[in-house]
């Protein structure tokens, strides 16, 4: 049998490694998600748009909502708006864009909602 070269780990050194690893993985925990920035301008009033991971609508003047492209059915991605709902074609699972409940389809879980901030004439998105 072969002797292992390593030097024996000590209490110390093994709980020192466990407590670096725990910190590095409650840090990758706590950063930040996915945003995007669009120009408010782009999103039309009653309807929305699809940018990168976000649906970005304005369901009324000046009133924007934003909601993940991730549809809580099956985690296909939404790529359809159709006036004042978006539909995964996956599925067929409608969502209203007012608050992102289902309207129709297999869905049983609303869009999951992000934040919108306005900054001057742009919209900053982000969940």
């Amino acid at each position: 049998m072969v002797e292992s070269q390593l030097p024996p780990c000590s209490r110390r050194l093994f709980l020192l490694g466990s407590a670096t690893t725990f910190a590095g993985a409650v840090l990758a925990a706590c950063g930040s998600g996915p945003s995007e920035e669009i120009a408010a301008t782009d999103v039309p009033v009653g309807s929305a748009v699809i940018v990168g991971d976000f649906i970005i609508a304005q369901t009324q003047q000046g009133q924007y909502r934003a909601y993940s492209t991730t549809c809580p059915h099956q985690s296909s991605k939404i790529t359809e708006v159709e006036g004042e709902t978006v539909r995964c074609t996956a599925h067929n699972s409608v969502f209203s864009l007012s608050d992102g409940s289902v309207v129709e389809g297999p869905a049983r879980a609303p869009l999951t909602e992000g934040s919108v901030e306005e900054k001057g004439a742009n919209l900053s998105v982000s969940l």
